[in-house]
């Protein structure tokens, strides 16, 4: 709440403005992806109301509007339907239950101070998790764009299997107003920003016209079906009555029981939200020269769960679409999402009967178009033409979202890229170093032309000493030795050395024993201050026959006089 010390006017008006621009975009969002969770339209419109409220008052973005994702809605899904069926009473009542113990695991989580929990996963994994689900939101969504109820099945070979069994049954109808949805939203996003500068206006009011497209989709599907009566006459599916009233607020209470069942699919969530909001914040931030508390933003997500959850909603995160359109209008503090909440409170009360006949079709529209979005083409390309690593996490991340599920294909993602790590960890580069000239540098004798001594033997080790690596340190130090028999000192360079455990503690102790043997001494040369310190506390230090020098090039002068 720091920011409300210098808080005055002028802001106020800036706040009052972002807020009414982002209901635009706020209403037919979160309506459809409470359809994509499973879940009636108001309790989207419900959870976009108190998230907003539990955001505002804890988190420590400025501009972040918090609400109903496609991401989370989809994972909602997946993980409330295994105990329940979507739309009856026994699902809803799971999906508030998953609300509330996600808003318990990020509360949680700030208490153990578990904010660097989202370098648990890394940009591919983050990638190929968020293109494939992305895949199978849109894959998803193709029944209702026909005019199809949902598939059964909603993996990816179900759901084409169902298209191609049912394709027969499609609605002309419901493929018209879906596709002109599709082609109007797709227009706004892409061609009208660039008409409307013709007129003059601002880069705001344009950025703020042409994000909200969602509500000019939704007005004229009401209407085309409102004018024609094409639910009842041509069986256009629609959303159907949504209450004009505000809901309830109850604390909904979770069995040890239950907890334990849906542990696992929040915390997944949490993560996920957790890393999509603070992403999205942080770039917002920097963009101000401002900055977010990741731990307090534990805080702020949780607290915004828990408020969605007390009025029957669903789990939340940071949305990129609203706040940077929430940023662009003008947004300098939470009062703007405060002010966006006040008027869904508005939309609900008065304007909720005219949402009655928006047709589904719209809603799966505005889906798809969104999740198009998420896919990163520039990103994925990137990552296969720069790092080998990274193209096969992604890869794996990808096939398996696809093939077993968002929950599945994250952990098996998060799996691969450690064992990545460690497999590269376990042979790290080694180097065989010289002078450069008469200069105080070392570099790599197979890339410079430097200057070497054949009694020493310089080795720079690109990486800690620990158990995954020690013996293909220890077996090129001896190979280098066992080629050449003029080698008196082993110099080994520790400049990336940022800790050594115990099974490289033991490799230093055995290959100076080894050396000794042979006639040669182990030395050691820029030791950093913290891996000194626990050397220092070992019987390697007080027996070592070498020498710990401050520099190579000290050591080099003194060993070699190069």
């Amino acid at each position: 709440m720091t920011w409300g010390r210098n808080y005055d006017t002028g802001q106020f008006r800036s706040d009052v403005v972002a807020g009414i621009v982002v209901l635009f975009i706020t209403v037919p969002q979160v309506i459809a992806y409470a359809f994509l969770a499973g879940m009636p339209a108001e309790s989207g419109l419900y959870a976009a109301m108190f998230s907003l409220v539990g955001y505002a008052l804890f988190g420590s973005s400025k501009a972040l509007a918090v609400g109903p994702t496609a991401i989370i809605g989809m994972m909602t899904l997946e993980a409330a339907s295994v105990y329940a069926a979507p739309g009856s009473t026994e699902y809803t009542q799971t999906v508030v239950q998953l609300c509330v113990v996600t808003g318990l695991v990020l509360v949680g989580l700030r208490i153990i101070n578990f904010g660097s929990v989202i370098s648990f996963l890394s940009h591919a994994v983050v990638t190929g998790f968020i293109t494939a689900a992305a895949i199978l939101i849109i894959s998803n969504q193709l029944p209702a764009l026909i005019g199809l109820s949902s598939s059964a099945d909603t993996s990816i070979v179900g759901v084409y299997s169902y298209l191609f069994v049912e394709s027969g049954s499609a609605n002309s109808h419901v493929l018209m107003i879906s596709g002109a949805a599709i082609v109007l939203l797709v227009f706004c996003r892409s061609y009208l920003g660039g008409l409307l500068r013709l007129t003059g206006l601002s880069e705001t009011v344009i950025d703020s016209l042409a994000k909200s497209a969602p509500m000019y989709a939704v007005i004229l599907g009401v209407f085309a079906v409102r004018l024609m009566n094409l639910d009842e006459t041509a069986g256009v599916p629609v959303v159907g009555d949504i209450p004009s009233t505000l809901p309830e607020v109850s604390i909904v209470l979770v069995s040890i029981e239950t907890m334990g069942n849906l542990l696992p699919s929040a915390f997944l969530i949490a993560m996920v939200i957790f890393m999509e909001s603070t992403s999205i914040g942080t770039a917002i931030a920097s963009k101000s020269r401002d900055k977010i508390d990741a731990n307090q933003e534990l805080v702020g997500l949780g607290a915004a769960n828990i408020g969605s959850s007390l009025v029957g909603g669903f789990p939340v995160a940071g949305s990129f679409a609203r706040s940077v359109v929430n940023f662009s209008s003008g947004a300098v503090s939470p009062v703007a999402s405060l002010v966006t909440a006040l008027f869904v409170m508005v939309t609900i009360l008065v304007f909720a009967p005219a949402f009655s006949a928006l047709p589904k079709g719209v809603l799966s529209a505005i889906i798809v178009t969104s999740a198009w979005q998420l896919i990163d083409f520039q990103s994925v390309k990137k990552m296969f033409s720069f790092n080998i690593t990274d193209a096969i996490t992604f890869t794996c991340t990808f096939l398996a979202v696809l093939s077993f599920g968002v929950e599945t294909g994250v952990l098996t993602g998060i799996g691969i890229s450690f064992l990545l790590l460690i497999r590269s960890s376990s042979k790290p580069h080694i180097a065989v170093v010289g002078r450069v000239g008469d200069s105080e540098h070392f570099r790599n004798v197979e890339r410079h032309d430097v200057k070497t001594s054949p009694k020493v033997l310089a080795v720079r080790v690109d990486e800690s000493l620990y158990f995954v690596n020690t013996r293909h340190i220890e077996a090129f130090i001896l190979n280098q030795l066992a080629d050449s028999h003029e080698i008196e000192h082993v110099l080994l360079i520790c400049t990336a050395t940022n800790f050594i455990d115990i099974s490289g503690l033991e490799m230093l102790e055995a290959l100076s024993e080894n050396l000794q043997e042979t006639g040669a001494t182990l030395h050691l040369a820029e030791v950093k201050g913290p891996v000194m310190d626990k050397l220092k506390n070992t019987s390697f230090y007080g027996n070592m026959t070498g020498q710990i020098f401050f520099t190579t090039n000290i050591a080099m002068r003194e060993l070699a006089d190069i």
